[in-house]
């Protein structure tokens, strides 16, 4: 496929590294609440300071993050979403939403 967009090494360390901390096999135990799932976002997003739709579905077990991310901002959290292609799990390649939580007090 001509200028199809490639998942470049980093990217797939970075999975890997995360998958590592974040433990697919316990996230059938996570608790399904909205309040949970933005607590893991929030968690997630302080640690890492960056999550894409993908991430949030395979590694957190939050199925619908735009809208979690959307009651995080009404709490007050300044998170900017960026568009991006990311590859899942079977190499298909989505338009996703990268959050990144901004510092307090940056625009």
């Amino acid at each position: 496929m001509k200028n199809a967009p490639t998942v470049s090494s980093q990217s797939t360390k970075n999975n890997q590294f995360i998958e590592a901390q974040y433990n697919t096999e316990s996230t059938k135990e996570l608790p399904l609440s909205a309040a949970a799932q933005r607590a893991r976002i929030l968690d997630y997003l302080q640690t890492h300071r960056v999550l894409t739709t993908l991430q949030a579905r395979h590694l957190l077990n939050v199925m619908h993050p735009a809208a979690r991310v959307m009651e995080l901002r009404k709490h007050g959290y300044n998170i900017i979403s960026n568009w991006r292609k990311d590859a899942d799990s079977e190499g298909r390649f989505h338009r996703v939403a990268e959050y990144l939580l901004m510092p307090r007090g940056d625009v």
